[in-house]
């Protein structure tokens, strides 16, 4: 017993209480205003004592009525009791047979009241084939008429209840558009239903009039063909809401989903809940979001590798083997010591040294507008000028070793930075299958030479004239001139500078 209540407490939480009221509602409705429009508003022919004849109508209709809807709500409760069970248990259910019955549902529910309708139907044709072969045309036909009418407000309502469990169900992927009408064969049908019936039946009123089945009064006819002209605008009405929500509903929620990704979310879905092919309009649209995650997770990989400017360049454009001469500013940073520190700590303790070592360089780096090009074990490349052209690449770049050189005194490795400046060939290295894009030239050289000088060099940072030359005059008045060397493999003498203390000016 406390079993069942607490599955009943589940249910009564679900959506399923709202979906059979509404279903169950609308076929007692319409069958108790076709009793109505039958008993009352349709001039009856040709029966002297019609009343007397037919007095017990009523009351098998209602006792139809009555074990119709037990009869229904059991059979309902069996058809999809599968689905309430995976609810409940979903890993205890195969997930493909449960997405096709959850996306069948409005069509098994509608298959099933009209089963229940022309049952209901059969019966009421065959005591009015008792009574009068005119009585009897005019139930067959107005009857058949409400059912195709109710039948099809009962799968638009269905679909449209349907929806939180279908979104459920359809939530991994779906690929199968035929579990449900297309979009066309869904508007068509809906006017002929809801318009066009209501309309048909005014017709065959007047047909019936016109050959005496009513009498020669055309009165007779009015409250029937009001009725029906009323109808057709409600119906009418219900029924093309029902049917344009289905269409405009997934599109408003893809309009919105789509102004969340414009303004810069990529954690975005829809919820597919339509077995047609707007169904697969939702589901391609989750896809194509997915690949653009994945798109954005390998740019981001793809950037820290090897610089978020190279990594935009390769995705504009496909990259070729080659370069392009440029005028850059190459930054050199090389540990002091780094021999001797690997050779006393453990290999856990210098890679967390030189992760965070790098971490201030390609902080300080970034923040002035260059691009990291590579890391040579203890050692970082940087560039200002390529791959995207930088105005003062060489101020830039100038600025970025000051900056370093009091961002690297208080770790735990020590480092020499040397900048250069010149024209370099910058472009993609190596063969076909694998390649880097790097920048090779004598400025590169000359920074790894002036880094080795800047080891031994008070503040560890060095440039030469030349280089300095090109900076902006803000950023040459930071740095002071001075001996002269013969840099490692160049035979010619080079002036070297450093930065000068930091002045008031530059404290402020």
């Amino acid at each position: 017993m406390s079993r069942l209540l607490r599955a009943l407490k589940w249910l009564w939480g679900t959506s399923w209480p709202l979906y059979a009221a509404t279903v169950l509602g609308t076929n007692v409705l319409g069958a108790l205003a076709i009793m109505l429009f039958v008993r009352f508003l349709i001039p009856q022919p040709d029966a002297t004592n019609f009343n007397a004849e037919i007095s017990y109508l009523p009351a098998i209709g209602l006792g139809y009525l009555a074990f119709a809807i037990v009869a229904g709500m059991v059979v309902t409760f069996l058809m999809f009791r599968p689905v309430l069970d995976w609810q409940r248990h979903p890993e205890e259910h195969d997930p493909n047979m449960v997405r096709n019955l959850v996306m069948r549902i409005p069509i098994y529910q509608a298959i099933l009241c009209g089963v229940v309708w022309l049952i209901g139907i059969v019966i009421a044709t065959l005591i009015a084939s008792s009574v009068s072969r005119s009585l009897t045309l005019v139930i067959a036909v107005s009857t058949l008429m409400a059912a195709a009418i109710v039948v099809l407000l009962t799968y638009l309502e269905a679909e449209r209840l349907v929806r939180p469990v279908a979104a459920s169900a359809l939530a991994r992927r779906f690929e199968d558009s035929t579990l449900e009408p297309p979009v066309s064969e869904r508007l068509r049908i809906t006017w002929l239903m809801t318009l066009g019936i209501p309309v048909l039946g005014i017709l065959l009123l007047i047909l019936g009039y016109v050959q005496g089945l009513f009498g020669t009064d055309a009165s007779n006819i009015l409250p029937a063909v009001a009725a029906l002209a009323v109808s057709s605008l409600f119906t009418g009405y219900l029924g093309n809401r029902l049917v344009v929500s289905s269409v405009v509903d997934p599109i408003t929620e893809l309009q919105e989903a789509i102004n969340r990704v414009r303004r810069g979310e990529t954690d975005v879905q829809v919820d597919i809940y339509d077995g047609s092919e707007i169904g697969v309009l939702q589901a391609g649209f989750n896809e194509m979001m997915r690949g653009l995650r994945e798109r954005q997770r390998v740019r981001d990989l793809f950037g820290r590798y090897v610089g978020d400017e190279v990594a935009r360049r390769a995705l504009e454009e496909r990259p070729t083997l080659g370069g392009e001469d440029r005028k850059v500013a190459v930054l050199f940073v090389d540990v002091i010591g780094s021999t001797t520190f690997a050779v006393n700590h453990t290999p856990e303790e210098v890679v967390e040294a030189l992760n965070e070592f790098f971490e201030h360089v390609v902080e300080v780096v970034h923040r002035n507008k260059g691009v990291i090009n590579k890391f040579q074990g203890d050692a970082a490349l940087a560039i200002f000028g390529a791959p995207l052209p930088l105005s003062d690449a060489t101020g830039h770049a100038l600025a970025a070793a000051r900056e370093l050189r009091v961002e690297l005194k208080d770790l735990q490795l020590k480092a020499g930075i040397g900048v250069a400046a010149g024209h370099v060939v910058a472009g993609h290295i190596g063969g076909h299958a694998r390649f880097e894009y790097t920048v090779i030239g004598d400025a590169v050289n000359q920074a790894a030479r002036l880094t080795e000088i800047a080891k031994t060099t008070p503040g560890r940072t060095v440039t030469n004239a030349s280089t300095l030359r090109e900076a902006n005059e803000a950023e040459q008045a930071r740095w002071t001139l001075m001996k002269s060397v013969e840099l490692r493999g160049r035979g010619k003498m080079t002036q070297l500078a450093r930065p000068i203390r930091p002045t008031l000016a530059d404290r402020s």
